[in-house]
């Protein structure tokens, strides 16, 4: 322990230099402008800035990418928040309620809460990735096919804790979801429901969906109102508030360290990634409320669990990229190209050989969330002046960015297609009373269910059903999936004979 100390320490005082400081600086403002820009996801970014690095220091480059792939997620809250428009994908859950917050005049109040959330989660994270490296990689070497099926299946099942409405809707929605998630070429070589189009072949791409889903059916409710939010009070937008919503964030402790366990232990495993992490935590806060009939509708809840667990998530991530050498998210696979590039080794080596190097990147991570939560309040306060912004000039200027940011993808007018049926088919939905953030959970899960249930095939046979319920992971997988099920119909039940008791009790008023 004296050791991992010291190294940390060591850490500290590498990354406490003016030039260290400098690029850290310059990666999180980096970060939060691109995270915050609708479809440019937290993976583009660290791409899209990978260049800069060829020439740095082996050092110098990770901190600075480190600071871009925490801050990306970190500023694409602040348009999910004002705008319903999530920057990045990991931020999809925490419009749910805090654009419901912005629309009652607390969008200042709401960014608190997430940057608060954010940055306790990444701490959290990242102190368990200080203290736990090694055994929470040796855990996500155990997990084979049958468990990813099995997370992939779960977060389907918190379909089932996001709605307030029609469950049947929100089943269907998701399930809708998870077909569009399985198009495009399957690992055996088979074309699915591509049409034979080649930009099918990778199947649906999840940032014009997002977009579409979100942003771009959120821009045709704009045509009906003067401004973003349809409240006629005079609102005061101020750097006070947003520190104000801040404790807001505190008072819920016990819910920002289980989300951030669930960041972490979601993160740890490859090809999960923050968005599952935020959707499976909103869930499981949901779940557990005491007002579960508040999500939806502004719940401070409902901004706090999934910010707290997409920061937490990273640390998760970074733990299997670096202990493992296998990439806990599409970010995490630039990293590990980037590492490759300066001539590290991700893995068992880079641990045996290049211990100090893993400890300036932890130290970089904490120091990154110090840096970020002053950075993206100033950003944050800047981004609200668009809420007076009449929506004749807002809405043209959202659907640019939204074209953009869908054909930044793949460099691919097809996207931009999709982006605007997405959007068409959004709004139609809304309309319904069906599930957008249902159809979007599913299109992420889709696919990795499809990929996994394949394996597990390949590995057992017809003993997949079986190899379901003989693995002790797959075992509690499972037990916590029925406990989801139990509590949401004993939930249901309670509320509708609490809605029965009050309309009998006015009744005899």
């Amino acid at each position: 322990m004296e050791d991992t100390i010291l190294l940390f320490i060591n850490g500290i005082h590498a990354v406490m230099s003016f030039k260290m400081i400098g690029w850290m600086l310059l990666g999180t403002a980096l970060g939060l402008l691109v995270g915050a820009i609708p479809g440019f996801t937290s993976s583009m970014a660290t791409g899209l800035l990978l260049p800069m690095t060829f020439g740095m220091q082996s050092d110098v480059a990770m901190v600075f990418l480190i600071s871009v792939y925490i801050a990306a997620i970190y500023g694409g809250s602040i348009t999910a928040i004002l705008l319903n428009t999530p920057g990045t994908p990991e931020s999809s859950a925490t419009s749910f309620d805090g654009y419901e917050l912005t629309q009652k005049g607390k969008g200042c109040e709401a960014m608190g809460i997430a940057f608060c959330a954010s940055a306790i989660g990444g701490l959290i994270s990242y102190t368990v990735m200080f203290f736990v490296m090694k055994p929470m990689a040796m855990l996500a070497l155990k997990f084979g096919p049958p468990e990813m099926f099995l997370i992939a299946v779960m977060g389907i099942s918190v379909l089932a804790m996001l709605t307030t409405g029609s469950m049947a809707k929100t089943v269907a929605a998701g399930f809708f979801g998870l077909l569009l998630g399985t198009i495009g070429i399957v690992p055996t070589g088979e074309w699915r429901a591509t049409f034979g189009s080649m930009f099918l072949a990778e199947g649906v791409q999840v940032v014009p969906a997002i977009i579409g889903f979100f942003a771009f059916s959120e821009i045709f409710d704009m045509v009906d109102r003067e401004n973003v939010i349809r409240s006629s009070r005079n609102i005061v937008y101020s750097v006070r508030k947003i520190f104000s919503g801040m404790p807001m964030a505190l008072r819920h402790p016990l819910l920002l360290l289980k989300s951030a366990v669930i960041g972490i232990f979601i993160g740890a495993i490859p090809a999960a990634g923050a968005s599952v992490a935020a959707f499976v935590s909103y869930g499981e806060a949901k779940r557990t409320a005491k007002h579960p009939e508040q999500f939806g509708q502004g719940a401070v809840e409902g901004v706090v669990a999934p910010e707290s667990a997409n920061n937490a998530s990273t640390g998760g991530a970074l733990i299997t990229t670096l202990a493992l050498g296998v990439p806990g998210s599409s970010t995490c696979a630039v990293l590990l190209g980037a590492m490759m590039i300066q001539g590290l080794h991700p893995g068992p080596q880079l641990l045996r050989d290049q211990l100090p190097m893993v400890y300036t990147i932890i130290a970089a991570a904490v120091i990154s969330q110090l840096i970020m939560v002053v950075m993206a309040v100033l950003l944050g306060y800047s981004f609200t002046f668009l809420l007076k912004v009449s929506t004749k000039v807002l809405a043209p200027a959202l659907i640019f960015f939204c074209i953009a940011g869908a054909y930044a993808v793949r460099n691919a007018a097809f996207d931009v297609y999709l982006m605007f049926a997405f959007g068409i088919l959004g709004w139609f939905m809304k309309r319904q009373g069906y599930s957008l953030p249902a159809v979007v959970l599913g299109i992420v899960l889709g696919s990795i269910a499809d990929n996994e249930l394949m394996r597990t095939y390949a590995l057992y046979g017809s003993g997949t059903v079986t190899s379901f319920f003989t693995r002790p992971l797959s075992l509690i997988i499972l037990a916590f999936m029925v406990l989801c099920l139990v509590h949401k119909i004993t939930s249901d039940r309670r509320i509708r004979k609490l809605r029965a008791t009050n309309r009998t009790q006015q009744g005899g008023v």
